[in-house]
């Protein structure tokens, strides 16, 4: 029996990551999130998926191989064609229909009755002689029917002597080659989602977030008999929307979603929450607040905390800088457990190649036991730290040039994204593009995004130089 092993290896890649799911939210004693549920069914239809081809495959190969046992060895088992329903399987097999059977000569149609062998001889002979008739006649290799190429191509694979670069000297007869896998082309982009702060609501109304700022009283020494000092508690609010990101619509022609080997649907789909996944990064980050959430970024330079570094740092940086940003944001944010830096990997680089006095860079995670402690690594962590501090990058933040903002370093907690309930919405509109025969996907989700700052700034940014 056949055995398709890169398609069961990836069988069991799919059963281990259901697994897995399952025993990261069992081990917190919780009930599973909407996102959740949603994650677990798209597994759900990819190993399914991945199972009927898996299946396919096998039995192909299986009915393949029956057909190509040579007749000469009489300890091979002899498939016979026992009944009509038999010899239409065969026939189907190749791709043959009762009408085309029926045109062919006699002598080379396969009858009940007929062996596998017998089978397989005849269907090569027709479309051999049906090849070099079409030689002879000087006529292009695209007057053979689908039945005799696919014959050609994959019983008998033909490979004479002439050549396989040039098809009327035999390289029409050479199928074309098909991988079952799909390259997508991938960039990353990801420093919001699992990294600030995130609340779902069931509705995308108004949501205001209040906020007080009691940190610039304390109380007073007062003496005997002497009236107390009234002062007020100052709250304030931020207000969170629920914009809507739409993925824009794809349309696929029916055609293809049945003749694609790979199930545009569910490519579809992922790719248009992929979409959406961008988005929400882009706006998260560097959002405008107009029309659209606010990002961090804008949100964090509103609020007043910016290191502006001196002129001649357009695109550099020192270390000094990183000090500054950091000992910018209050201690009593600095050491939260969501306190960390934001960059692009380009700012990342930058860091990477700051040296000291003797030329020796300083970012140095662990290289031998003498640099250990080089850039306070902690090597329990799957990352360096910088100044004790974890970094995640961010492709959307930008890239060191003249009055950039190219790095944000606090709480980030205190920046909160807010998501309306129901996640990511696929929809899929049949009937819109019904008379062009074919169908629409479009996804949507609905979520806004702000920092919480009640005046004390647990967030800070750095500004390029100008000049």
């Amino acid at each position: 029996m056949a055995f398709d092993k890169k398609g069961r290896e990836q069988l069991d890649r799919l059963a281990t990551q259901m697994r897995d799911h399952m025993s990261k939210i069992d081990a917190q004693n919780r009930p599973w999130t909407v996102d959740e549920r949603t994650e677990y069914q798209r597994m759900e239809e990819d190993y399914t998926n991945q199972e009927q081809m898996v299946v396919a495959r096998e039995r192909s190969e299986d009915r393949f191989a029956a057909l190509r046992q040579p007749a000469a060895n009489p300890g091979a088992a002899q498939v016979v064609i026992a009944g009509p329903e038999q010899l239409q399987e065969y026939l189907t097999e190749f791709r043959l229909t009762p009408s085309a059977v029926k045109a062919r000569v006699e002598a080379r149609t396969p009858k009940v009755g007929d062996s596998a062998e017998m089978i397989a001889q005849k269907l090569h002979e027709r479309a051999f002689h049906n090849y070099l008739r079409q030689a002879r006649q000087f006529k292009s290799i695209e007057g053979l029917t689908d039945e005799d190429r696919h014959v050609l191509s994959e019983i008998t694979k033909i490979q004479n002597a002439q050549s396989g670069n040039v098809g009327s000297q035999g390289g029409y007869v050479i199928p074309t080659g098909f991988s079952k896998d799909l390259f997508e082309a991938m960039k990353w982009f990801g420093g919001i989602d699992g990294v600030v702060d995130e609340f779902e609501t069931g509705s995308g109304n108004p949501w205001p977030w209040p906020t007080i700022n009691d940190t610039t009283n304390k109380g007073r020494i007062i003496g005997q008999n002497v009236q107390v000092t009234e002062t007020d508690l100052v709250f304030g609010q931020v207000t969170f929307n629920a914009y809507i990101g739409s993925s824009d619509i794809i349309l696929i022609p029916l055609a293809l979603m049945e003749d694609s080997y790979f199930d545009m649907d569910a490519l579809a789909a992922r790719l248009l929450g992929i979409r959406l996944g961008r988005l929400l990064n882009f706006q998260c980050t560097v959002g405008t607040g107009v029309g659209g959430p606010t990002g961090i970024v804008t949100a964090v330079a509103a609020n007043g905390t910016v290191l502006t570094l001196a002129n001649g740092n357009t695109a550099s940086i020192a270390y000094n800088n990183l000090v500054d940003l950091e000992h910018s944001v209050d201690p009593a944010y600095r050491y939260n457990p969501a306190t960390r830096w934001m960059m692009s990997d380009a700012m990342l680089k930058l860091i990477k190649k700051l040296v000291d006095g003797n030329n020796r860079p300083l970012w140095q995670p662990g290289l031998t036991a003498s640099f250990r402690e080089g850039a306070a690594v902690d090597l329990t962590a799957s990352k360096p730290t910088i100044l004790d501090h974890p970094y995640v990058i961010n492709q959307d933040m930008a890239t060191p040039a003249a009055s950039a903002y190219t790095m944000v370093f606090g709480d980030m907690s205190c920046f909160k994204v807010r998501k309306v309930a129901g996640g990511v919405t696929v929809l899929r509109l049949v009937e819109r593009y019904a008379d062009y025969l074919q169908i629409g996907l479009q996804a949507f989700m609905r979520f806004d995004s702000n920092e919480i700052d009640a005046g004390t700034h647990p967030l800070a940014v750095m500004q390029q130089s100008a000049v």
